[in-house]
């Protein structure tokens, strides 16, 4: 409708006989707009990274959400009185997070993972492939590995971790199935040499020598180097029988290659609050953030004389370029 009704005053302008250049200097006046708010959008998330670190470069200034967690979070809701967030998560689609921001992701990822790694060596263990598996790959594994299928999801890390740490010392380790192909006697013949009662049928002589190892094999992993290079030999293990057994381990391990080479759909970007104080309310009571709010926060220090805001001196040039950015907006 808007479009309109200024596509009838240009040309009514014209049957005036007042030339109007709508091919060259509108397309000119867009073009510049469209930089100017670029520019404008660079500079407030430039100013957000100094506040509040990488999130502060994936801010986006035309969300309202967002702004009002930045400028206004942990004041009163006008209505409910509760609290509003101070911190918020917003799960982002990665097409929407720049390039520069993504770049300060990683580096700060990378940050992590070496801190990671220097606590790896006072006793913390290092993520793994386990971490990763979900409970029907874990499950999968221990049956094919023919390890007890029951119990948590910690559980079955931690006896899949040891079976492979075992199997990497030890290849008696590699199959335990080879306990259907023994006899009776054989069988309680295992449960006298592992200490456990021989008495049962053949089905609970097998629980029971199955149960054992289990437990052994949990009780290697809780106590096994948590360092760096006992994080290695778990990866290790992992990739030699994949590579030897193939199976369901080589099929988690390749969908767990690819997914970790695929950039994320979304990105996690974390809002922390200035703690400004609002002045203007939606009707659902939390803090408004449209462009009058914003203006009322900036004033209008370029003015003869200068007519300041109520946001502090530091915020203040940000604010203007924020008021400017949003005036385009909404």
């Amino acid at each position: 409708m808007h479009l309109r009704k200024f596509g009838e005053v240009l040309t009514d302008m014209e049957r005036r006989g007042i030339r109007v250049d709508a091919r060259d200097y509108l397309a000119t006046v867009e073009t510049q707009a469209r930089e100017d708010r670029a520019m404008h959008v660079e500079a407030f998330r430039k100013w957000a990274y100094k506040m509040i670190g990488p999130d502060g470069l994936a801010l986006n200034p035309a969300s309202s959400n967002q702004l009002s967690v930045f400028l206004f979070g942990g004041s009163l809701n006008e209505k409910t009185k509760a609290k509003t967030e101070s911190v918020r998560v917003f799960k982002t689609p990665r097409e929407e997070i720049p390039d520069d921001a993504m770049e300060v992701y990683k580096q700060r990822d990378s940050q992590k993972e070496k801190q990671t790694s220097c606590n790896s060596e006072e006793g913390e263990r290092l993520p793994d492939e386990f971490d990763a598996m979900k409970v029907n790959d874990l499950k999968l594994l221990c049956k094919e590995r023919g390890l007890k299928v029951s119990g948590k999801k910690n559980e079955l890390q931690e006896r899949l971790r040891g079976h492979f740490l075992a199997s990497g010392q030890d290849s008696s380790f590699a199959k335990q199935d080879d306990f259907d192909t023994m006899a009776d006697d054989e069988l309680r013949e295992v449960c006298i040499s592992r200490g456990l009662p021989m008495d049962g049928n053949r089905k609970s002589l097998l629980e029971r020598i199955r149960q054992d190892i289990s437990f052994t094999l949990e009780l290697l992993s809780s106590n096994n180097d948590s360092s760096a290079d006992g994080y290695k030999t778990v990866t290790a293990a992992l990739e030699a029988a994949a590579a030897s057994d193939g199976g369901v381990l080589k099929d988690i391990m390749d969908n767990l290659r690819a997914k970790s080479q695929e950039e994320p759909k979304f990105v996690d970007v974390t809002v922390t609050s200035l703690g400004m104080s609002p002045t203007k309310f939606t009707a659902g009571g939390a803090p408004s953030v449209t462009a009058d709010v914003l203006r009322a926060l900036a004033g209008d220090p370029f003015a003869e004389p200068p007519k300041y805001g109520t946001v502090r001196l530091h915020h203040l040039f940000y604010i203007c370029v924020l008021y400017m950015n949003r005036s385009c907006i909404t």
